[in-house]
């Protein structure tokens, strides 16, 4: 069975793309920022008979829960087939290649 991570997986773009994938046989590891969310995604998916999916925690803007999301996905699988970067960020500013804080595009201006 293949197995695919979609970032921004429990709502929008990123839940359907989990749907149909699931659907075709895939394993989908559905990555959400609040791990609340992405177990409430997995439930409907799961009313749906579609059992071969589970939630991840990960935040795209936080290291460590990218690391802790490596490591829980490392765990379980030692090949990973297809990565879908789903996830919104908006308003991250950076120092170099790092993020320093979120701020909305009004404060931009």
């Amino acid at each position: 069975m293949k197995k695919v991570l979609i970032t921004g997986a429990n709502k929008g773009i990123g839940f359907e793309m989990a749907r149909q994938l699931a659907g075709k046989g895939y394993y989908v590891f559905m990555g959400s920022r609040d791990l609340k969310n992405g177990l409430n995604a997995v439930n409907i998916l799961k009313a749906e008979r579609l059992d071969n999916l589970e939630a991840v925690q990960l935040d795209v803007t936080n290291q460590q829960s990218v690391k802790a999301a490596r490591i829980e996905i490392g765990n379980k699988t030692d090949v990973l087939d297809i990565l879908i970067n789903n996830a919104g960020i908006n308003g991250i500013e950076f120092n170099g290649n790092t993020p320093i804080m979120h701020s909305s595009l009004e404060n931009r201006r």
